[in-house]
């Protein structure tokens, strides 16, 4: 157990019942220090807060334990890329790392490593904690770090997310070596190519995995997904991890003809019956016991809002592929909404759908379904996010307005389905940056603290074309601290912004970076 360990169990268990560890076995300066702050007249609370603060930020530095032979620490590779040099892009980056939001920092973070270069020495604790408490964050970290940040990150539990093999490596090394996302990349680089052989690597894998892993390469399957993927999925149904089970059932969903989706048609197709000239639905009298052979719960979470058969009509929709619907009934996804809402089984449905197409995506259910919005309010987002722009912005430009009096909701939801680095466009940024600066200057901030947040949210989100708009926003004459803050926030997201999108190729320029090697 690391000195680091051994100190947060004594934290916990409390220096009554565990001692702090002594530094005695350490050598060197740190090992000097350590001794130092271990004073006997000191009372132990003392002496663990001290020690623990010395330990936490050697930590951070990529402290090496001392006794570790140096050839157990080589220095780390020579980079190809030039770190950044330039001190008010630097400062912009600290900044966004200190501050985000996590939009910005992805930003930042993917224009850096898009234009060839990565971060300075100094940089890589900040954008290594960045991504440890925000996994989203971790490709963009992972892009900017260069060698010298995967040498760092090895070196600290709490960074080892980001180690992984060189991003020059081999194929063979990344899927050897690499992190889980390198190794989900070279699946889906090999899907496109050679299928069959991408399929053969994940299942000579898969049995040595944690659950976690297993669930995110089977997603890789996705690309190129085909029958012959059928045996190898089916196959994963019965894994005991949830998550797993979750993707398996989503890539089957995806694939019509497959036995597992035969099964739920016979457990669903009962339940629905033609009555003239409309149909009819039931929900199931009692759990069937094969269910569980195809990932279906039949226990009810005990908070779930459905009732007990509601629950399980809802596991049987949630798994059966959207198409069979309209096929079976001879109804529009819209004409089936319009259905459902008369119904019994409304919430069941509705949830089980919304749930449907985005393991499946189909955009004329993503239309319906977000023509009633209000209707399933928490799946908008990830609904918009499926659709390609033109279709996503349709929906916006109705809920925006003419005065822009959905504003806000527009930027809530737009910043849910805009994936990192992604916009909406120019020609809406600007409608939208237009009805904020309305508002603004109307006085709606002053009492409007969400406007204050959606404020901030636009100025990382809107296409750089937009931000004019936003980067001089009227003060008021008498402002609260709150106030201050939110329209000073939103012109430092939009400073950093534009500066950074002014960022050169490395290839381009010299003076913007400073060279290190080897051992920091």
């Amino acid at each position: 157990m690391s000195h680091w360990n051994t100190l947060l169990q004594t934290a916990l268990v409390g220096t009554a019942r565990q001692p702090v560890p002594a530094a005695d076995g350490m050598a060197g300066d740190f090992g000097a220090l350590l001794q130092a702050l271990q004073q006997p007249t000191d009372t132990a609370q003392g002496v663990l807060l001290r020690v623990a603060g010395a330990v936490a930020v050697g930590r951070r530095a990529g402290f090496v334990a001392p006794g570790l032979p140096a050839d157990d620490a080589p220095p780390a590779a020579n980079d190809p890329s030039p770190a950044l040099g330039d001190p008010a892009l630097l400062a912009v980056i600290a900044d966004a790392l200190a501050s985000g939001p996590q939009r910005l920092q992805h930003e930042v973070l993917a224009v850096l490593a898009a234009a060839g270069w990565r971060l300075p020495p100094s940089l890589l604790p900040a954008a290594l904690d960045a991504g440890r408490r925000d996994t989203a964050l971790r490709p963009a970290v992972v892009l900017a770090l260069g060698e010298r940040g995967r040498w760092l990150a090895a070196r600290n539990d709490d960074w080892r997310y980001a180690v992984g093999a060189s991003a020059q490596a081999d194929t063979q090394t990344r899927w050897d070596e690499g992190s889980i996302d390198q190794r989900r990349a070279v699946l889906a680089e090999q899907r496109r190519d050679d299928p069959a052989g991408a399929r053969e690597r994940l299942a000579a894998e898969l049995p040595q995995l944690p659950a976690k892993e297993r669930a995110v390469l089977l997603g890789a399957l996705a690309e190129n997904l085909g029958p012959d993927d059928e045996a190898l999925l089916e196959a994963q149904l019965k894994d005991r991890a949830r998550d797993v089970r979750q993707t398996v059932v989503e890539l089957l969903q995806r694939l019509p003809a497959s036995a597992h989706v035969r099964r739920v048609e016979a457990f669903l197709a009962p339940l629905l019956s033609a009555q003239g000239a409309t149909w009819q639905l039931n929900a199931p009298e009692a759990a069937d016991p094969r269910w569980k052979d195809d990932a279906i719960d039949a226990t009810r979470p005990t908070h779930d809002s459905l009732g007990e058969r509601a629950w399980w009509l809802y596991q049987l929709v949630r798994q059966m592929p959207l198409a069979w619907w309209t096929a079976r009934t001879g109804l529009t996804p819209a004409a089936l909404l319009d259905w459902a809402a008369k119904g019994d089984w409304h919430d069941a449905l509705l949830r089980g759908w919304n749930e449907a197409v985005l393991a499946a995506p189909d955009f004329d259910w993503c239309d319906a379904l977000l023509d009633r919005p209000r209707a399933h309010r928490g799946g908008v987002g990830p609904l918009l996010a499926l659709l390609p722009r033109e279709r996503r912005e349709r929906h916006w430009a109705t809920q925006l307005g003419d005065a822009g009096q959905g504003v806000q909701d527009v930027v809530a939801f737009a910043d849910q389905a805009c994936a990192p680095g992604d916009t909406p466009s120019a020609a809406l940024s600007l409608r939208i940056a237009q009805a904020l600066r309305m508002r603004v200057e109307r006085g709606d901030l002053v009492n409007d603290y969400v406007l204050r947040q959606v404020l901030g949210t636009a100025a990382a989100l809107l296409h750089l074309d937009a931000l004019a708009l936003l980067a001089d926003l009227p003060r008021a004459a008498e402002e609260s601290p709150g106030l201050a803050n939110a329209l000073a926030d939103t012109a430092r997201i939009v400073r950093a912004r534009r500066l950074i999108a002014m960022l050169p190729s490395s290839s381009s320029s010299s003076s913007l970076s400073t060279s290190s090697q080897g051992r920091p």
